[in-house]
């Protein structure tokens, strides 16, 4: 199985370091040209299918890159970010010093405490599982372009090369760039990563 991993473009949230999970936001300008910049990286590579979550910033940046193509579109939903709840779209800084009910907790050990009106970084994990489990479901020879998140994609890939969920921070994906995966038989191998194409 062929994969690449493509982080949806920039959005305002990442311009002002906010935390976005399940907020529903738009691609900057910058974000679409990341975008657009992916598809002609991809413009001849073969694909059974392009999966994008069903957040607006992943579905835009997966029809920019499916623009002009015959592609077949698929929505995942497992593969959203993490959801941040009372955090949405606030500064780290600004949770600090209000003082923001379990920031520090969190802080302390984001593995176990939990996020006020959001998700616990297990029930992440489950989910994520759940998501790679379909994916081994295809058939073997497919080959699969995946449009997510930092959070979900890290960890989709430290769980394909069968590491710890914390070693999720290993992997910083970054807009605009391909990550290349070979999946056989529960054996994966990063072909690129991080690839801007220049």
């Amino acid at each position: 199985m062929k994969l690449y991993l493509i982080r949806h473009g920039q959005t305002q949230a990442n311009v002002k370091g906010f935390f976005c999970g399940s907020s529903d936001i738009a691609l900057t300008a910058e974000g679409e040209q990341q975008a657009q910049h992916v598809g002609r990286q991809l413009a001849s590579v073969p694909l059974d299918a392009l999966i994008h979550t069903d957040m607006r910033r992943s579905r835009d940046t997966a029809a920019i890159i499916a623009h002009g193509r015959e592609l077949t579109m698929e929505t995942q939903p497992l593969l959203q970010e993490m959801a941040f709840g009372e955090w949405e779209m606030r500064h780290h800084k600004e949770l600090e010093a209000s003082q923001a009910e379990g920031y520090q907790a969190w802080c302390q050990d984001w593995q176990k405490a939990d996020v006020p009106q959001g998700e616990s970084f297990t029930d992440f994990t489950r989910r994520i599982r759940q998501a790679l489990q379909q994916l081994h479901l295809r058939p073997q020879e497919s080959r699969l372009a995946i449009v997510a998140h930092q959070g979900s994609l890290s960890l989709l890939l430290a769980m394909m090369l069968k590491l710890a969920p914390s070693d999720m921070w290993r992997f910083p994906f970054k807009q605009g760039c391909l990550c290349e995966i070979d999946l056989s038989h529960g054996a994966c191998v990063i072909q690129r990563f991080n690839d801007s194409g220049i």
